[in-house]
């Protein structure tokens, strides 16, 4: 498993880097991936990046296109992604071996839904690094942990609090502050900022 998720990351980002470069798509990994890199090792059998179209020559249906000819293979067919991209801003499809999923999120500008709005904001401080050996864009300290409590789930909090932990004294606390407003989520960051460890403590906080 292992190596079928490294192999497909290899693929996925060798896509995304000649595309950034010739079509001026933006992307960045975000979501379970990144526990690794910010909080607590896991493992998980998918791979979520999120794409903007805003500065490209491309459409989403070009991309679509683009996935297949690359030999990237439809989650159910290449049409039914074009639609769901249509309807939900996401296109699922499968590594070349169809053993990893890729959730594709598109990012969506303007919105007042709270689970959309932190795509701009991500895209706009996405960072460099490294993750299992392949160089890409990611996902920023911060914006990880806000995506994690605008999600809200039991395991969104431990990752939240994993990457509070691990690197509280080089967060952007103003930042954080900031845009916990934006998103409404103002009392789930300052619950986290409380330090509290336990979930389900958490949960019954929010109540």
């Amino acid at each position: 498993m292992q190596s079928h998720y490294k192999d497909a990351l290899i693929q996925i980002i060798t896509f995304l880097e000649r595309l950034e470069e010739t079509h001026k798509i933006k992307y960045h990994l975000v979501g379970g991936i990144l526990v690794n890199l910010y909080s607590d090792f896991r493992t998980t059998r998918d791979i979520d990046l999120a794409i903007s179209f805003k500065e490209s020559s491309i459409s989403t249906n070009d991309y679509i296109e683009l996935l297949k000819q690359n030999n990237f293979k439809a989650y159910q067919d290449w049409e039914s992604a074009k639609t769901l991209a249509k309807e939900i801003s996401m296109i699922q499809f499968l590594d070349t071996s169809e053993t990893i999923r890729f959730d594709n999120h598109i990012v969506v500008y303007s919105t007042p839904n709270k689970y959309k709005k932190i795509g701009p904001l991500s895209m706009k401080r996405r960072v460099r690094a490294t993750v299992f050996g392949v160089e890409c864009w990611v996902s920023s300290k911060e914006d990880f942990i806000l995506s994690k409590l605008v999600y809200g789930g039991w395991q969104d909090y431990r990752d939240a609090l994993g990457c509070w932990m691990r690197f509280k004294e080089e967060l952007d606390i103003p930042y954080l502050k900031e845009k916990s407003k934006l998103l409404n989520i103002e009392k789930e960051y300052t619950l986290l900022e409380s330090g509290i460890e336990d979930p389900d403590e958490f949960f019954e906080r929010l109540a």
